[in-house]
């Protein structure tokens, strides 16, 4: 620490004037000596002119309160829950060290931290919070900062960030202080919070504009808890059991959750120890090259009891990471199509009995603008399945480099004319495959009709409104169309290659060609996600539309929508387990279950009865779509399956 001290004073002296020279290192060492006095002097501070606020904001410290390493949206490589080898015993720790934990300061308009794009954690540096810091990565991006003894000085030319303390009681020998937070005590200003893993007799001094929390002990449990506590997604309602020198007896305020986080399983009611079964199934799926990796979400009550990641990117290279992002193929049609369609209905925009002509001109002769949106919802209009790309496939309508008239991404070191789409668009005019009679027939046509709806009556593309309507009042940072434009390529599972027009192996850029050729955002695929943020959406389905303390959509709305049409047994924009997925219900899952399937492997169910959400997200057409591996080994539905056999499955110890 004195080394970077002297480093940043050798700094500091070079970028300040000759005029001030003598009496800025004079003033210097007068800092300095004041972090090693050992009195009880009252520290003074000093204020700092222009020059020294500059050369501050360029040293070590301040470029390191001046960034957020993370930044390319949040890094998530830890599964949950962790690994254990006495669930029962985790439980039972759980359970008392949060009883224990009390916050000591008046909530009031400082926590829960809600709607903050990052924070700021500040800890001993032989102290690191590993698991609290994974876990405040879930709710917002992290900067963290080992102490050093000019932090204090270099915080204001930092980030304007909540700041969080994390500190721990000596445990052992240890070279550091252990009250070295004490030197931050003259920090002004609101947004700082201090957690304490300890003996609450020790936490004195702390300045009245602070939060603090105290906890006995630092372990897995407690620092998940905290994690979530102070973005409002844990209840905290301890008191203190003894009087300290700083705090009565009976001290301890309420700190509500305001959102939903992560759970034991076994806190609501799940055996972990049956989901080895699931495990087992896709792993299995993986050793006979069914897919090279997957993702696992379940959300009981709304709350994630079981996140996992499995396998790799490609056969035996880069191992997934829950964060990683997948091409999620048809489950765009349910989780950003019918999404907007919904918000246009709840706003009287759209009606389910209009036809498409009502809304697009272009089509008011043609027997393709007929068919009502209530029936391109429900797949019940006999239209072919295909988007009509006729002739439009050729390397004529990609380069090597961006242009003008070649400014669309469709693969790495590739550029679609920008006139495709609009020649997709004319292509409507001319002849439709359909049927005689208006029958089920799955169509990807249906949803780029109304993907040109949404888009005519909102004004705008339909990805814009559903990012500001949907994605970022939810906080979903990793549900979205054209990642590759906004994400690092490492956090991209691959689908297939096709180095003929795409460029090569695609990583965030959309399987499917039709999609591709509409510029990445289609109404039929397009979408990609990690499996939380995508569970998320489902879950506001079973809320009713309802987030925190946010109406998105009416109950009336999802109600509609999300249950059997009139025409077959599909949902308005949502496929239902009782089209085929009968061991599933056996097991347990209610005939109500929503959601819907993608051809890339896959899958997203809502069970409003169970309050469950399941998404499994694979790759298995990488690195042939030919595959049919996933397909015969049934694993979606085992899977799933094994999911229900695992409820209600705790038995606690008497």
């Amino acid at each position: 620490m004195k080394t970077l001290s002297f480093s940043l004073f050798i700094c500091l002296s070079l970028f300040s004037t000759p005029v001030h020279a003598a009496s800025w290192t004079d003033e210097l060492f007068e800092w300095f000596a004041s972090f090693f006095r050992d009195d009880a002097a009252e520290p003074t501070r000093h204020l700092l002119s222009t020059q020294q606020l500059d050369s501050l904001r360029a040293s070590p410290t301040g470029l390191l309160l001046n960034e957020i390493a993370d930044a390319d949206t949040l890094t998530i490589n830890t599964s949950w829950p962790y690994e254990s080898v006495d669930p029962a015993g985790d439980l039972e720790r759980h359970g008392r060290l949060l009883r224990q934990t009390v916050l000591l300061t008046s909530p009031v308009g400082k926590l829960p931290l809600e709607d903050v794009p990052a924070v700021r954690v500040i800890y001993r540096q032989d102290q690191r919070p590993a698991r609290f810091i994974g876990m405040a990565r879930r709710f917002a991006d992290v900067q963290e900062v080992p102490f050093d003894d000019v932090i204090g000085y270099a915080l204001p030319v930092g980030l304007d960030l909540p700041t969080i303390i994390v500190a721990d009681d000596p445990k052992g020998q240890s070279a550091f202080n252990s009250d070295w937070y004490h030197a931050l005590y003259e920090l002004e200003g609101d947004g700082i919070t201090l957690i304490h893993f300890g003996d609450a007799n020790v936490v004195t001094g702390v300045p009245q504009n602070w939060s603090v929390l105290n906890t006995p002990l630092r372990c897995k449990e407690s620092e998940a808890f905290l994690g979530q506590a102070i973005f409002g997604a844990e209840l905290i309602d301890g008191r203190l059991a003894q009087t300290t020198p700083a705090f009565r007896a009976g001290t301890g305020y309420r700190l509500e959750p305001v959102r939903k986080g992560f759970r034991l399983p076994e806190e609501l009611g799940i055996d972990r120890r049956k989901m080895d079964y699931v495990d087992y199934q896709i792993n299995r799926g993986i050793r006979y090259r069914a897919m090279p990796g997957a993702q696992l979400l379940v959300l009981k009550d709304g709350q994630v009891v079981y996140e996992k990641a499995y396998g790799h990117h490609t056969y035996r290279k880069q191992p997934v990471n829950p964060g990683d992002l997948y091409d999620l193929a048809s489950v765009t049609k349910a989780a950003a199509t019918t999404l907007a369609v919904m918000k246009l209905y709840d706003d009287g925009r759209i009606a389910l009995d209009a036809e498409v002509r009502d809304y697009l001109p272009e089509l008011k002769k043609k027997v393709i603008g007929r068919y009502k949106i209530e029936r391109l919802l429900a797949h019940h209009t006999g239209l072919q399945s295909e988007i009509p790309l006729t002739g439009l496939i050729g390397k004529q309508f990609v380069a090597e480099e961006m242009q003008d008239a070649f400014k669309l991404p469709v693969g790495p070191g590739r550029w679609l004319s920008a006139d495709v789409p609009g020649m997709i668009r004319k292509n409507l005019t001319g002849k439709i495959g359909r049927t005689r009679r208006q029958v089920y027939k799955y169509s990807d046509l249906n949803y780029y009709l109304l993907q040109l709806v949404v888009e005519q009556i909102a004004g705008e593309p339909m990805n814009e409104l559903l990012e500001r309507e949907f994605y970022q009042p939810m906080g979903l940072g990793r549900l979205g169309f054209r990642p590759a434009e906004t994400f690092p390529a490492d956090q991209l599972v691959p689908t297939v290659s096709d180095p003929w027009m795409r460029g090569g192996l695609l990583r965030g850029y959309v399987h499917d060609e039709g999609a591709a050729l509409l510029g990445g955002v289609a109404g039929h695929a397009g979408l990609f996600a990690n499996a939380h943020d995508l569970g998320r959406l489902f879950q506001l389905f079973i809320d009713e539309g309802a987030v925190g303390n946010q109406q998105l959509l009416s109950p009336e709305t999802v109600s509609l929508f999300t249950t059997k049409n009139r025409f077959n047994y599909r949902a308005l924009g949502f496929d239902r387990l009782t089209g085929g997925w009968q061991n599933v219900i056996n097991a347990g899952a209610s005939p109500e279950t929503f959601g819907h399937l993608g051809f890339s492997g896959t899958s997203v169910w809502a069970d409003p009865e169970n309050d469950l959400v399941f998404v499994l997200l694979t790759n298995r057409v990488h690195p042939d779509p030919k595959n049919e591996r996933f397909q015969q080994m049934q694993i979606r539905g085992k899977v799933h399956k094994g999911v229900y056999q695992a409820l209600n499955s705790w038995e606690p110890a008497l």
